[in-house]
């Protein structure tokens, strides 16, 4: 019931799929990390569509996002990076596999496990190999592997780590001892506890520049849908998103008029200036007004003008042929790294901001 819309290109989806399974070794599994609403484009959309692809495991931080997709009938494997302490039953419920990057956490769901008789519930092990995150320290590795000898209450699925810089050459040298380090503490559990357990390490940056350090299964987040931080290889994936709207109304002013809040924008001639039903709620960046970012409508760039509002936006159309009712794209595939240079951020923060409110459909 909104003009405004995020459009997914499965096309372009499915050509990154294919693109980072090039790069893997055939008996990789893949990992698609569907946290924060698959980064703001929409997580059962796109989980619907790779579950098709199958896809070996799903992944997002928190455990009500996992059950928002399993009530929705999402079936894959789901890690969940962020459980919470006071939601066992959820976990056993709608049969989610946590992360344990705590002694603390593994005790007290060995203690819920036991009072309810449950045994070789899925977990995965989070190992801290220098990014100083979440994660089992290397000095608690012997206590970790006390604990796990000592019951049968869960099953290690799997063990991993983040890599902190993947993407920046000029931290490799750290990058290289967080690899070296995985690889000796995983050896380690995997020499002193009985389950059969796979390893992953790599996001999209490791998955292109780290490919003797793939393990088991990779993780690619945000790469998956076309934004990638290492430059060299930023074209061979395809960003997926377009955020369309269009012009629901248009005014004539004559030259000395203003527009919007604080009266940010001053029409130096007769104008004519478009009205969008889209502003900061959506997900818009406010500092993104004031003719420093400019939308496409019938290929001309046009400027927003005056303050972003809650829930709508200004455009000049002056000098344009554009009317009520036109198609305009906020940003296509490719000016999302334009928005993140204007702001000074990454491609990731603007695509994680855009609201819950706006739909998003597969095209």
């Amino acid at each position: 019931m909104r003009e405004s819309h995020i459009e997914i290109d499965r096309k372009r989806l499915e050509h990154n799929l294919k693109t980072i399974k090039s790069r893997l070794h055939p008996d990789t599994k893949i990992l698609a990390n569907l946290k924060a609403n698959a980064y703001g484009l929409g997580a059962f959309e796109i989980g619907k569509y790779l579950e098709k692809q199958a896809i070996d495991y799903f992944s997002v931080a928190y455990i009500n996002e996992a059950v928002a997709l399993r009530q929705k009938g999402i079936r894959t494997k789901l890690l969940v990076f962020n459980p919470s302490f006071k939601y066992f039953d959820e976990l056993i419920t709608y049969h989610l596999e946590p992360e344990v990057s705590s002694l603390a956490y593994l005790k007290e769901l060995i203690a819920y496990l036991s009072q309810h008789q449950i045994t070789k519930f899925p977990v995965h092990l989070k190992l801290d190999t220098g990014m100083h995150r979440a994660g089992i320290m290397p000095e608690e590795l012997d206590d970790l592997t006390q604990i796990l000898k000592q019951t049968n209450s869960v099953s290690v699925k799997s063990v991993f780590s983040h890599l902190a810089a993947a993407e920046d050459p000029s931290e490799d040298i750290f990058t290289q001892s967080q690899i070296q380090t995985f690889d000796r503490m995983s050896r380690c559990l995997s020499k002193n506890i009985a389950d059969n357990f796979f390893r992953h390490l790599l996001n999209t940056a490791g998955i292109f520049r780290f490919p003797k350090a793939h393990f088991d299964m990779a993780r690619p987040g945000l790469g998956l849908f076309g934004y990638n931080l290492v430059n060299q290889h930023k074209d061979d994936l395809l960003p997926i998103a377009r955020l369309i709207t269009k012009i629901n109304q248009v005014k004539k002013l004559a030259a000395g008029n203003t527009v919007g809040y604080n009266r940010r924008f001053k029409a130096q001639q007769d104008s004519r200036v478009g009205l969008l039903p889209l502003g900061y709620a959506d997900g818009i960046d406010r500092r993104l007004g004031y003719q420093k970012f400019y939308v496409k409508c019938r290929g001309y760039k046009v400027p927003v003008v005056g303050t972003i509002s809650m829930d709508t936006m200004s455009i000049d159309l002056t000098g344009t042929p554009c009317e009520q009712g036109d198609e305009v794209v906020v940003f296509d595939y490719e000016s999302v790294y334009e928005i993140a240079r204007q702001l000074d951020t990454i491609p990731y923060e603007i695509i994680a901001r855009l609201s819950r409110r706006l739909p998003r459909k597969m095209v």
